[in-house]
């Protein structure tokens, strides 16, 4: 029978008639949120378009939060719901899934995911992002959750890209966004995973004058990697830098997406298998990377899931 540790009412899906600042901290461009309960207490998640959402069961234990077992992406699932927030560190409850996020035990927390989360309380990912509107300003380093009603919107002018996700029967089946980018000769089909990183060794560090072993390079796949290489001898390559994988970094010095260009962009390179069995089961059509904080340094953009829309602000 599922547990039940009730105490603390939960916080379900309540829209907002205006755009709302996220009480973010950003760490090289990757995006953590601290909201504050209204009974005062501090969580701190990390947060990644292209990754399961996900809190440990130590912190709804604590915050004695109500939990049910769910079907959240075709599995049952323990869940619970989040705290009522304060309304000046708040956070928005997934639209989906009822406003549930699936409950983790602290002992399965993987490698990368104890050095990303050493201090937090889980990750907020697809299924909390799904269906919003959300405007990052990486140079400034603010977030902010926008209206479902376009019309009480704050966006400023920009290029609007199309993302697609994975529907089925009209409806949308999973929450990971695709969009084409151009690299060197290729147009690319890559997932948008704005918290892609890899942990560097101190060799990495040193290499790429990086103050941090959290470094937040995209994802690319190894046949793609060596095609890049054949094509474009003179790209820099950083052998061996990725802790977690043993893996290269490559250094990639100019992507397009749309008119909007940026550079360099680094990938660290991952077992094709990554992309043909993992990620591109949650897309629309097969993908060869992922694009994250890495390539966006010097953008504004809002992603718009329920438009399906990538906008990157003049």
């Amino acid at each position: 029978m599922p547990a039940v540790w009730t105490g603390m009412a939960e916080a379900r899906f309540i829209d907002i008639d205006h755009p709302v600042k996220m009480p973010a901290h950003f760490q090289h461009g990757l995006i953590f949120v601290e909201p504050v309960s209204q009974d005062g207490d501090t969580l701190r998640f990390f947060t990644d378009t292209a990754d399961g959402s996900l809190m440990y069961e130590d912190t709804a234990r604590r915050l004695e939060l109500t939990t049910t077992s769910a079907i959240i992406n075709d599995r049952e699932q323990e869940a619970a719901f989040l705290p009522p927030f304060a309304d000046d560190h708040y956070i928005p409850s997934p639209i989906i899934s009822d406003g549930l996020i699936p409950l983790r035990s602290d002992d399965r927390k993987p490698p990368h995911h104890r050095v990303i989360l050493k201090h937090g309380n889980g990750i907020l990912g697809s299924t909390w992002f799904a269906m919003r509107t959300w405007t990052i300003n990486f140079p400034e380093e603010t977030f902010y959750v926008q209206p479902t009603d376009e019309d009480a919107r704050n966006l400023d002018p920009g290029e609007t890209i199309p993302i697609s996700f994975a529907e089925e029967d009209g409806d949308r089946r999973y929450h990971f966004a695709r969009l084409p980018v151009v690299i060197g000769s290729d147009t690319l089909s890559l997932v948008l995973k704005t918290g892609s990183n890899i942990i560097l060794d101190e060799s990495g560090k040193e290499q790429l004058d990086h103050p941090d072993h959290i470094f937040p390079a995209g994802l690319i796949s190894e046949s793609q990697f060596r095609k890049w290489r054949e094509e474009n001898p003179d790209w820099n390559v950083f052998d061996d830098v990725d802790i977690n994988y043993n893996g290269d970094l490559i250094k990639v010095p100019e992507i397009q997406i749309g008119s909007y260009t940026a550079g360099p962009v680094h990938f660290a390179v991952r077992n094709d298998d990554a992309f043909a069995d993992w990620f591109s089961q949650f897309t629309d059509e097969p993908v060869t990377g992922a694009l994250g904080a890495d390539a966006f340094r010097s953008a504004h953009i809002t992603i718009d899931y329920f438009n399906a829309e990538l906008i990157i602000h003049d």
